[in-house]
Order: C-alpha cells, then structure tokens, then sequence
C-alpha cells in the first residue's frame, strides 16, 4: 500500500502544477487584454460633406467635375459605416471607433470596439470600388483585419461589404456620369442639364 507520506508528496506536486497553471493562464489573459487594447482614441462621430458649395463652384466655373478630399472620404465612410452598424446590430462584437485612410483604391479603417466587455483594437483592409449607378456609390468590400501589424485569420474578425450612397448629398437636378479614384480623393463627373442652371442655383442657395 502507498504511504501517506508518498500521498501527500503526490498532493503536493498536483497542487503546484495546479497553481502553476492557473498562474500561466492569467497570464495569458493579461498578455491577450494587452495585446488586443485599442491603441487609438477613435469614435463614430462624422460631419456630414455639404456638397452644395462644390456644385455652386461647379456651377460657376461651368465646369462639371468636382473633387472629394481624403477627408471628405472618411466622413462619407463613417457616415456609411454607422449606417451599417444599425442594419446589422450585433450583440458580441461592437465597433465603437473608426478611422479611414486611403491609397488608391484601397483603405485601411483602424477601430475600436469591444469583443463582449473586452475592449479592442484593428485594422481593416478595405477595397474600394465606385460607381455612377443610383446617384454614385461607394463599396467597401473587407479584405483582412490586422492587430498590431499581424493578420488575424479569414473569418476571425471580418466586416461584410458596406455600402455608400453619394445621392443623399446632392440635389436630384445632377446626375452623376462617372467616378474616379484618386490616389487622396475621389473625382465625380457629372451630367447637367446647363438650361436649368438658374433653377439648381437657387436650389443651392
């Protein structure tokens, strides 16, 4: 029979390895709450892009182009990202935070949010796609989500295609004809009916 002496040198080596790995899983907890924190201060506010003084110019210089800044690109994305957000609540994983930068025809859009009470942070890659269809869209369609740098795996943290309507900014009297991407900014071509250049001058005014 074994001697309580081996069974408590047993129990005490259980008891050890059982601290030890309660000690390495705290750890890793602490690691993971660091390692995906928020490492920008972001939120979902926006100001709305009034396009009425880029078509009066437009107007004016009879001209019918007009470019978006980068920063009037982001406006717009959040706009449209908010506008996702409440289409499809989710009740886990909330995006409270964003930010867009452009290149071209790709974006990236660090967040912020929370994994249930567990604050985050990362970045999406996004490709950007633009069309005169419907007054002009924007479509951001996910292609990877980084944290700090490093690629999290497909479907691990992902964002389904957000839709940007440009026709809620402008007045129905222009068309747009086509859009191009920049590489900082979007450039709109427009079709306008110039007899009816009195009519869309007091619109916008």
């Amino acid at each position: 029979m074994e001697s309580k002496a081996v069974r408590n040198k047993r129990g005490g080596v259980l008891l050890r390895l059982l601290i030890g790995i309660v000690v390495l899983l705290l750890l890793a907890g602490a690691w993971l709450v660091w390692y995906v924190a928020p490492q920008k201060k972001l939120d979902l506010a926006y100001t709305p892009v009034d396009f009425g003084p880029k078509l009066l110019q437009m107007v004016k210089n009879h001209s019918p182009v007009l470019t978006l800044s980068e920063d009037e690109l982001n406006q717009l994305c959040k706009k449209g990202l908010n506008d996702h957000i409440a289409e499809h609540p989710s009740t886990f994983v909330r995006i409270t935070g964003a930010e867009f930068a452009q290149n071209g025809n790709r974006l990236t859009m660090d967040i912020t949010g929370k994994a249930g009470p567990l604050p985050f942070g990362a970045t999406f890659g996004m490709l950007m796609e633009v069309s005169p269809e419907g007054g002009g869209m924007l479509t951001l369609h996910h292609e990877y989500t980084e944290i700090r740098g490093r690629k999290v795996p497909d479907g691990f943290l992902s964002l389904s295609e957000i839709r940007v309507p440009l026709r809620e900014h402008m007045p129905l009297m222009v068309e747009v004809k086509s859009m191009t991407l920049l590489d900082s900014g979007i450039r709109i071509s427009f079709n306008v009916d110039w007899n009816n250049l009195l009519n869309l001058l007091r619109k916008l005014t």
